[in-house]
């Protein structure tokens, strides 16, 4: 056993001091690139000894395996000297910075430094100098792992929309042409957007104040790019307010922040993001704001008014992806999303603003928090309210008698029966046609 304390050895008195060891093995990774952490050995390197449960090496495993990111794989080992029992765990890795809880650390001879913005930076320059590599690396995962559904419904976007003429006819066949597949394996780009493994993870949340104490909802919703996408843009639409006016006999609803503004955004976050376990993709709303913002900043930290303004030509990160996204019509245009999502806003007097960090990129949406739109969303409800009613009576109803009885629209009425449906309020039994409907609660 090593005798002092080093840039890749650290003592710990005993498994009470866990977290603090994993912050050292990160900080010796992004230092060295291996570490060593012993249990029940002092600063000095007096052998103590350490209690060994029957899931101490489980528990330390599994620790560190879900708060260091990008993970690792340590070795953990039970060493017996002087009839005192000790643990050694072993890390090493290549995927530079490595965060404990959410943190980026680095090792001074025995101490752990937390990164200054410039070291982090500088990690992050010389880990995305091609970045494009990393789409076309070849992942472990086959054609057996791919939501055929989702290609062939892609490939009749593209096909409709004139960005391919392309008869399917195999799923492989497919994914060579968009050049995802290759020696009979996926590359990172083609299992980030066709995987049906759910290889990405989205925090959603609505915040009940700005200061983010409580939620009213929140969950972790996990999908390729495109299940994220339409997730995304799913549940800021069925939870942003929505204004109500009436247009000759008809009720017509808007929403507070232009939904194409909200999906540029949201398809921004996804197209654009730099892949890191650390830092998850996340779409938050508070009583002002909505807020979304992915891992990765702006390639070359160009402003995005440069983009809009049409001084910066596209700079993709994500090439790959990004193009597969053109083809079927989910980028309409290379850099040309923030300029139609700021000239939305100034169109709907929605202000906005942006923030590019050294490992992350977000775009905030300001909400108007007026008692307007209380009143409004006072409406909404006592509008469930009547559909809950109406389903009470007649189970059968379709979302077009719905439409007809309310004096809205039908794309109303499947958004709030869908939201009605995720709140266990009511479900719908059977088929769409000969199926009815059920109320559980409410």
């Amino acid at each position: 056993m090593e005798n002092r304390e080093s840039e890749t050895v650290e003592f710990k008195k005993s498994t009470s001091e866990l977290k603090q060891g994993i912050v050292s093995l990160s900080s010796m990774l992004n230092k060295s690139g291996s570490g060593i952490l012993y249990f029940g050995v002092l600063n000095d390197s007096t052998i103590i000894g350490q209690q060994i449960g029957k899931d101490t090496t489980h528990d330390i495993s599994v620790e560190i395996k879900n708060h260091i990111k990008p993970e690792v794989i340590p070795t953990v080992e039970l060493i017996n000297i002087n009839d005192k029992h000790i643990i050694k765990v072993s890390v090493a890795g290549t995927k530079k910075p490595y965060s404990a809880y959410g943190r980026y650390y680095i090792r001074s001879d025995d101490e752990d430094l937390m990164m200054s913005n410039e070291i982090l930076e500088q990690f992050f320059k010389d880990d995305s100098i091609d970045y494009s590599k990393w789409e076309n690396a070849i992942t472990e995962w086959t054609i057996d792992d791919i939501d055929e559904e989702r290609l062939i419904e892609y490939f009749n976007e593209a096909n409709e929309c004139g960005r391919l003429n392309y008869v399917y006819k195999d799923s492989i066949d497919a994914l060579t042409k968009l050049g995802l597949f290759k020696n009979n394996h996926l590359n990172n780009a083609g299992y980030y957007l066709f995987s049906k493994n759910k290889p990405l993870k989205l925090k959603l949340a609505v915040f009940n104040t700005d200061e983010r104490l409580s939620f009213s909802d929140i969950k972790l919703f996990e999908g390729n790019i495109f299940d994220c996408i339409e997730e995304g843009i799913r549940y800021i639409s069925e939870r942003m307010r929505w204004n109500a006016k009436i247009v000759g006999s008809k009720r017509v609803e808007s929403p507070e922040i232009p939904l194409e503004a909200i999906r540029e955004i949201v398809v921004n976050s996804f197209a654009h993001m730099k892949v890191n376990p650390a830092i998850l993709n996340e779409i938050y709303l508070t009583p002002t704001k909505i807020k979304i913002s992915n891992p990765g900043n702006i390639a070359k930290n160009i402003d995005p008014m440069d983009f809009a303004a049409g001084k910066q030509s596209p700079i993709l990160r994500n090439p790959l992806i990004d193009m597969t996204l053109y083809k079927n019509k989910t980028i309409d245009s290379f850099a040309t999303g923030f300029e139609r999502t700021f000239k939305l806003c100034k169109e709907a007097g929605i202000k906005w603003k942006y923030e590019n960090t050294v490992t992350s990129f977000s775009f905030t949406f300001i909400r108007s928090n007026d008692t307007t739109n209380d009143t409004i969303n006072d409406t909404i409800k006592n509008r469930q309210n009547e559909m809950i009613g109406l389903i009470r009576k007649v189970p059968t109803i379709t979302r077009k008698e719905i439409a007809q009885t309310l004096n809205i629209s039908e794309p109303t009425v499947a958004r709030d029966l869908k939201l009605l449906q995720e709140l266990g309020i009511i479900k719908r039994n059977g088929s769409n046609k000969t199926g009815y409907w059920e109320v559980i609660h409410g």
